[in-house]
């Protein structure tokens, strides 16, 4: 890997150097364990520039840039602030699962405890109130009409 990166211009960057560019006159923002130079991008970022810098201050910024779900296009225009890539990244899914006792939760489980579908129907009672209220609405007109007028 350290071949890839001299032969492609880049740098090894240490994950404490980052830390340093958290500014509006110099910000760098970690993604996929790539370091992408995005200060001359605040202004133009469509979420506004204090999203870049929330998420430069807060070291890697990999599951916000998943979660928000980027374009093609934003995507191959990082390519543009591209200035290195993070020595000995470790994924933050991968630093995870080597917690104490384990971790059975699912990755994608925050988003999947979002997306909340319809209650379960209830079928009888679903049934029933139309009928109920359908055999209340024919009573009062048979009686408005036939017995009343007697």
């Amino acid at each position: 890997m350290a071949e890839d990166e001299a032969a492609s211009g880049k740098k090894l960057i240490s994950a404490s150097d980052v830390v340093g560019h958290a500014s509006r006159k110099d910000c760098w923002v970690v993604i996929h364990g790539k370091v992408y130079d995005v200060t001359k991008f605040l202004e133009d970022h469509p979420g506004g520039e204090d999203v870049l810098l929330h998420a430069s201050a807060s070291g890697d910024a990999t599951e916000a840039f998943e979660d928000v779900g980027h374009s093609t296009s934003a995507i191959s225009m990082m390519n543009n602030y591209l200035i290195g890539s993070i020595k000995d990244y470790v994924p933050p899914s991968a630093s995870e699962a080597t917690t104490v006792g384990g971790n059975d939760v699912p990755p994608n489980f925050r988003r999947m405890a979002q997306k909340k579908g319809p209650p379960a129907p209830n079928t009888f009672l679903d049934f029933l109130l139309p009928l109920f209220v359908l055999g209340l609405a024919f009573a009062a007109w048979y009686y408005l009409t036939f017995i009343a007028k007697a």
